[in-house]
């Protein structure tokens, strides 16, 4: 029996030890090549907070993009393509501790919000439309509170609207999450060998995503991907997990307001979204039965649907 163990770890350690000596240069080819992209299209604004990162795309009508858990400025680029026609400008910050970011002392969602004022004065752009994604709800809800003067329209997919509650997912889940997100080579892994598995811990059940169609996958396979390297995100998401546990809906937030969610959304539970539409006066809110975390299976309509609501007087 001791043989037979002692084999079995063996032919263990060296199944594992060639599995990474294939796929490890895989791994830093791609990851490389991701690094020099990210870093070549973002610009760096020094503010009394820190450094922030940006990056503008486009022309058109301004809309602000606030990225979610495991973002950066790319993931708020990514955002606006498939939320967004062509006819926009795209302005897409790295939050506090995300990328190239700093992540100030004693950061918070107001001055999350007061770094976004800060570089929209920095451009001479007076008004925005803005789009929250998932841990990016917040902070939009804040500067529409804090700078109604700066905002046209406001936009919340996905998004958290209030702390954790017993509805989203299950706390042991996002320990799973945050432990495979300290490493680069590991979050890279997980995502290609166990793909559906990463996109169900992060909001997209299995059984949705076997449904989804080629042009979906691909979508899932795009978030995923967006969030590479996870190591110069990690910091930032547990600085947005820390600040999203005090938050509290603004009151006074009057311009008009578009909620979208999915019911079988796994992370951030539509429980977010009816507690939006109820503490946002005159706020619209469109609940789609699948596509889960940012409602990818129903992005085609969900895109229509912002389009009209970004182009009503």
């Amino acid at each position: 029996m001791n043989r037979i163990f002692l084999y079995s770890i063996l032919v263990f350690i060296g199944v594992t030890f060639i599995a990474f000596a294939v796929s490890y240069p895989i791994y830093k080819r791609q990851i490389s090549k991701v690094v020099t992209k990210i870093a070549a299209e973002s610009t760096i604004l020094k503010t009394e907070f820190g450094e922030m990162e940006y990056a503008i795309r486009g022309e058109g009508k301004p809309i602000l993009l606030i990225h979610g858990a495991g973002g950066g400025y790319d993931q708020g680029l990514w955002l606006g393509q498939i939320c967004l026609d062509s006819d926009y400008q795209l302005i897409a910050p790295s939050k506090f501790g995300y990328l190239k970011s700093a992540l100030p002392n004693n950061s918070s969602i107001q001055m999350q919000a007061e770094q976004y004022k800060i570089l929209l004065e920095h451009l001479n752009i007076k008004k925005v439309s803005v789009i929250g994604v998932s841990a990016g709800g917040p902070s939009a809800m804040q500067f529409a509170s804090d700078y109604p003067e700066m905002v046209d329209k406001l936009i919340l997919l996905s998004a958290v609207s209030m702390p954790p509650n017993s509805n989203d997912k299950d706390p042991f889940f996002i320990k799973v999450i945050h432990a495979i997100q300290k490493s680069d080579y590991f979050y890279w892994l997980f995502t290609n060998v166990f793909e559906s598995q990463i996109l169900s811990l992060m909001g997209i059940p299995a059984d949705d995503y076997q449904k989804f169609n080629a042009k979906q996958k691909a979508l899932a396979r795009e978030m995923l991907n967006v969030m590479h390297p996870m190591s110069q995100r990690y910091k930032g998401t547990i600085a947005d997990g820390l600040m999203i546990q005090d938050f509290k809906i603004p009151q006074n937030i009057a311009m008009p307001t578009l909620i979208i969610h999915s019911r079988n959304d796994g992370l951030v539970s539509y429980a977010h979204a009816e507690f939006a539409n109820k503490n946002i006066v005159g706020s619209k809110i469109i609940l789609y039965e699948n596509g889960g975390h940012g409602a990818l299976s129903e992005l085609e309509n969900a895109r229509r649907e912002i389009r009209l609501f970004l182009d009503e007087l």
